[in-house]
């Protein structure tokens, strides 16, 4: 039986997509975007049910190398905005403003969609340093939601 809803959005399917099998499954996609955040972490989306999961909202500032035109300003949180997961964007000078649904999409796709959209961002160690520890951060909550409840660094196993 193929299944005519996303597991990552729950919006309906698209042929286009090309379907991931994991553990015997095959699962359909709405778009790209969504088939790429189900290979990340399939775990996450395999079990369950879209309308159980509980969304993740992050805030997040990302600083740019330089402030961006307003023609550009419009059409770049246009494109942004367009982005499964993402809820809100701002472009305030050399900083945007964003937040998103993590159980959709990631920082790091952000980034990702900002470096195709001609968008440099700062690129000083500091800001480099954070980037990659937001990254981290979100694979790893990723990685502990895939999990359930199981062992986290602060609980102990069930039954021990």
């Amino acid at each position: 039986m193929i299944s005519d809803i996303c597991p990552v959005c729950g919006m309906a399917t698209v042929a286009e997509v090309p379907s991931v099998e994991h553990h015997q499954m095959y699962f359909h996609f709405c778009s790209e975007q969504c088939r790429e955040t189900f290979e990340a972490t399939p775990q996450l989306y395999a079990s369950g049910t879209v309308e159980k999961r509980t969304p993740v909202i992050k805030q997040r500032n990302l600083y740019l190398a330089e402030a961006c035109a307003a023609e550009d300003m419009k059409v770049n949180e246009a494109c942004l905005k367009e982005m499964m997961g993402v809820k809100e964007v701002h472009f305030q000078g050399d900083r945007l403003q964003i937040s998103y649904d993590l159980m959709q999409i990631t920082q790091a796709r952000i980034e990702q969609l900002l470096n195709e959209l001609g968008v440099p961002l700062d690129n000083s160690w500091w800001q480099r340093v954070q980037r990659g520890w937001t990254h981290n951060a979100e694979e790893n909550e990723l990685d502990n939601l895939a999990r359930g409840d199981g062992a986290c660094c602060n609980r102990s196993p069930p039954g021990a």
